[in-house]
């Protein structure tokens, strides 16, 4: 019996500590934790949505020209340019072809369609999305993300 007790009193708090461990609630997420920022910038991706993603080495929209700048690249004839001409530089929903909306990629030969939305302009940044169709080109379709580029 004394061994019985010395091998009880020794397994006891092993069978304890497994026991508050396992009912123990683990909680995988952590509320607290704020969300990581979206990354700054103009970003894009031809010919599908899935494709690898590009950036823009400086962007920003110039109110003066109601224009969204792009540029990425050593030169303009080597890098890729984008200069996206709207009516107007508030939030809303651009229609490419309609007066005063173009968008210009030098990946495509011609801008068939598209639209370009601003979803933020504080007067200091500004956020959206885009997407256009192509022709005579090296890509048919871009889809693109600005987010939070100067505006000037």
């Amino acid at each position: 019996m004394k061994t019985f007790n010395k091998y009880f009193v020794l397994i006891l708090p092993i069978i304890l500590a497994s026991v508050i461990l396992i009912s123990c609630e683990r909680s995988e997420t952590n509320d607290d934790q704020v969300a990581p920022p979206a990354a700054t910038g103009f970003f894009w991706r031809e010919n599908d949505m899935n494709a690898a993603l590009k950036t823009a080495g400086s962007s920003e929209l110039r109110t003066q020209f109601k224009s969204i700048f792009a540029f990425t690249g050593a030169t303009t004839s080597s890098g890729t340019v984008f200069e996206i001409n709207l009516s107007g530089t508030a939030v809303g929903t651009y229609d490419i072809g309609t007066a005063g909306n173009a968008l210009y990629f030098n990946g495509f030969g011609s801008t068939s369609g598209g639209k370009i939305i601003i979803t933020k302009n504080d007067g200091s940044k500004a956020s959206g999305t885009f997407e256009a169709s192509g022709t005579g080109g090296t890509a048919s379709k871009v889809y693109g993300t600005f987010t939070d580029i100067p505006v000037k």
